[in-house]
């Protein structure tokens, strides 16, 4: 099954390989009809053009490559040779009949449809949020202005703006793709009579729609700024909807993985990106789409960020296609930090170059854009610190280091730090360093090191690595007391899985009744993996995409499974939905003062359960009155537990 011989060769005959490899670098002329480049093949880089490329054929004389036009697109973009047909096709703005397609029906791959519905969803979107007489769309225009963000860069990065929620529900996207698609089916062949269930089919599998109380609704992405996503070819595949200022939380909500979106592979803005990679040889690491389009914008156009999850290995495979070189620009917060902080895993592992930025002010990518000092951006990122230095100076930065005590301690981390550094040449400046910056003796410290052994591989990466004096370890007593799962506690845990029910089954009487996104939060739980899977139902349209998000043999998706077995409960009010938050609430604030109780007991620590009577009075008065959540008991008690988890 494949393209027609004569399709084939219609693409061929309309591609320059020329054209198409100056997406790929930089290029320069070799003669008539000809040109050169730095090899942009995975698993070979030079700093002398050796890579050949004329109309119909290329060759690498570093590496020995070579081939016509569709081998060029299979070794660039991992794709077989059907797809780089497609994709070539798409790119000489050649449209496939039913009869251009072998061995098969309807014209083509499957996911065509997908990519198709996709692309007109974006295209609704984008004209939704540009349309001044759309008043809907007033607020999110005004929100990327002040970001910086103009109408032309709303059509370059397909930014838009979804439909208003209609009911708790919202059908404006399927109404607005109706017409389209249906034409769409038309000329590609498919029956009339089949074409209703062809669009609903299409809509689920592309992530716009689901099953929601027996009805096919898109409500997910309900009154948010859709960000396009896009694939390395620059094909649409999926949406980021971030919420309006004072919107409904999460702040972010991606499409569900389909067929044509892996959260895990895909990155957002290399699309963009690519073809200036080659000629900066480096790529700039970011967190959200701002941040990433900021750079796009600006004089170092080689910004990228992952896409509904964090940076995986995956991600790390994908970008050492293109380069080795990579500076991370990361939020200046913990989890920013600490996203940083994970790639000291995959530096040796993938021979990668790493430097880390640390932007003034602690301002983001995106802040430079809004600001108009996108300059100001590009210098900072050109001073960007090794990364060894970076986590040497953020270890620095979170310890105490008043005393002679506190910086030996924090100079202890820090030498733990270079000794697991593969690079044994840098080892002795950076304990050089390490004395010069906290004050310590050279000779002292060298001993110190010397003593000092590497971490065991399995340990090497922990995420927030604060000195010791920052770590403050639960006591024995505590931590079996946290452990031990008593009555109350298995109660607490039935009426968590109960609220989890609810969530998945009757999510409309939870926004209804304004305990979504107001009130419930992941914290109300008593357990963390029942906090994940409540994270995982509300970015997720169903049980199975829930699934998808949490690793396969945890606890998490032991619960999740146990959910997909449950029924709904038609007779549920949002009164009584709003009780049994409450009633959570209340236990688990009760949870944790036993925890203090606790913790004071095995300290002697008395100090801990001091002023702690206005908790009790607010539990007391929620307790009497049915469990309110929209008392102002509850709003204290909720403040206090956020408070109380923080330290």
């Amino acid at each position: 099954m494949g393209w027609s011989r004569e399709f084939i060769e219609k693409v061929r005959e309309s591609t320059d390989l020329t054209d198409v490899a100056r997406d790929y670098g930089d290029t320069k002329n070799a003669g008539p009809g000809k040109i050169k480049m730095n090899c942009p093949l995975p698993n070979h880089s030079e700093k002398t053009p050796s890579h050949y490329v004329q109309k119909e054929f290329f060759k690498c004389f570093g590496c020995g490559e070579g081939g016509d036009i569709f081998k060029f697109i299979q070794l660039l973009e991992n794709c077989d040779f059907n797809e780089s047909v497609q994709r070539l096709a798409g790119r000489a703005g050649l449209s496939p009949g039913p009869e251009d397609w072998i061995g098969g029906s309807a014209g083509e791959d499957k996911r065509k449809d997908l990519f198709v519905a996709i692309e007109m969803a974006s295209e609704i979107y984008i004209n939704r949020l540009l349309d001044m007489d759309n008043k809907d769309a007033q607020k999110a225009r005004s929100f990327l202005r002040e970001r910086g963000i103009t109408g032309a860069m709303c059509q370059t990065y397909g930014i838009g703006y979804s439909f208003p929620k209609t009911k708790g529900l919202t059908d404006g996207l399927i109404a607005s793709l109706k017409q389209p698609l249906t034409k769409y089916f038309k000329e590609s062949g498919t029956k009339e009579v089949e074409i209703p269930k062809k669009i609903e089919s299409t809509l689920k599998r592309a992530g716009l729609a689901s099953e929601y109380q027996d009805k096919t609704t898109d409500f997910f992405f309900s009154e948010r700024i859709m960000f396009t996503i896009f694939d390395s070819t620059n094909r649409p595949i999926a949406f980021s909807g971030r919420q309006l200022p004072g919107g409904k939380d999460p702040k972010y909500r991606n499409s569900p993985e389909t067929e044509i979106y892996k959260k895990n592979e895909i990155l957002y803005g290399l699309n963009w990106a690519k073809k200036h990679i080659a000629k900066e040889d480096r790529i700039i690491i970011c967190e959200g789409q701002l941040d990433v389009i900021a750079l796009l914008e600006s004089s170092l156009p080689v910004a990228v960020g992952p896409c509904g999850t964090a940076m995986t290995e995956n991600h790390v495979k994908k970008l050492t296609g293109y380069t080795k070189n990579f500076v991370l620009s990361f939020d200046s917060d913990a989890a920013g930090q600490n996203a940083a902080e994970k790639f000291s895993q995959w530096e040796e592992k993938h021979n990668l170059q790493i430097k880390a930025a640390t932007l003034s002010s602690g301002d983001d990518p995106g802040d430079y854009l809004a600001q108009s000092k996108l300059d100001d951006l590009v210098q900072q990122l050109e001073k960007a610190d090794p990364f060894l230095r970076w986590r040497i100076n953020r270890i620095i930065h979170l310890g105490k280091v008043e005393t002679i005590e506190e910086r030996v301690l924090v100079a202890n981390s820090a030498l733990q730090i270079v000794k697991d550094h593969h690079e044994a040449m840098y080892h002795d400046d950076y304990v050089r360093y390490i004395g010069e910056k906290l004050d310590l003796p050279y000779t002292g410290l060298r001993q110190k090191f010397d003593e000092t052994s590497k971490t065991p591989q399995q340990k090497a990466f922990q995420g927030n690595q604060l000195p010791p004096q920052n770590r403050k370890p639960p006591s024995p007593i505590v931590e079996n007391q946290r452990k031990a799962e008593s009555k109350e506690t298995k109660i607490s845990t039935t009426l968590g899985n109960r609220v989890l029910a609810v969530l998945l089954h009757n999510r409309q009487t939870l926004e209804q009744g304004e305990i979504l996104p107001n009130k419930l939060k992941a914290i109300f739980f008593p357990t963390k993996a029942q906090g994940n899977v409540f994270e995982a139902l509300l970015n997720s349209q169903n049980v199975d995409q829930a699934i998808e998000q949490v690793d396969q043999s945890s606890e998490e998706a032991q619960i999740l499974q146990e959910l997909r077995t449950s029924k709904p409960n038609e007779s549920l009010t949002a009164e009584i939905v709003s009780k049994q938050v409450g009633e959570l609430l209340i236990r688990r604030i009760k949870n944790e003062l036993d925890f203090l109780h606790q913790e004071a007991k095995a300290t002697n620590n008395l100090e801990l359960i001091t002023g702690i009577g206005d908790e009790k009075t607010a539990i007391k008065t929620m307790e009497d009155d049915g469990y309110d959540l929209f008392s102002s008991e509850a709003d204290f008690l909720i403040e206090w537990l956020h408070e109380r988890l923080e330290k």
